[in-house]
């Protein structure tokens, strides 16, 4: 009888943990949090791309010599420790990339793929991205502060 009730109980807290999450719509492209540090974070509705605006540095002079005019980032992924984003980096020069380690004013390093003068650009190849590689559905767009 106690096993029964036990494993009842075990079969129901699993189920409640297995709820699928849903998302909401956005309405308009507008600032859904805005941080201590001044970091404001946007979603486009249409096209559900987020976009951070922050400061950063670039951790290698020569990536800084070659895109430190543009604004616009691709950051495929964001890591607390360098190692993980070096490792990383090193898959995606594997597919094709050739990314960039940012380190945010956060204390994240961010790996860029491209890079541009433009945002729109920088939207249309986030959505490329995410057309060719679902398994990057998550890429965003960083804006230099």
């Amino acid at each position: 009888m106690n096993r029964t009730v036990i494993l009842i109980m075990a079969v129901i807290m699993i189920m409640a943990g297995c709820r699928s999450k849903r998302m909401t719509e956005v309405d308009s492209p507008r600032t859904i949090m805005e941080q201590d540090t001044g970091v404001s974070v946007e979603v486009d509705s249409d096209t559900r791309i987020r976009a951070v605006e922050e400061r950063f540095t670039f951790t290698r002079e020569e990536d800084e010599s070659v895109h430190d005019a543009r604004e616009f980032f691709v950051i495929i992924g964001s890591f607390r420790e360098k190692a993980n984003a070096d490792r990383y980096t090193a898959e995606m020069r594997l597919k094709g990339f050739n990314p960039v380690i940012l380190l945010s004013e956060t204390g994240f390093h961010r790996v860029s793929v491209d890079s541009y003068l433009l945002e729109a650009d920088a939207r249309r190849r986030i959505l490329q991205i995410k057309s060719d590689f679902p398994e990057h559905d998550d890429t965003w767009l960083l804006i230099r502060k």
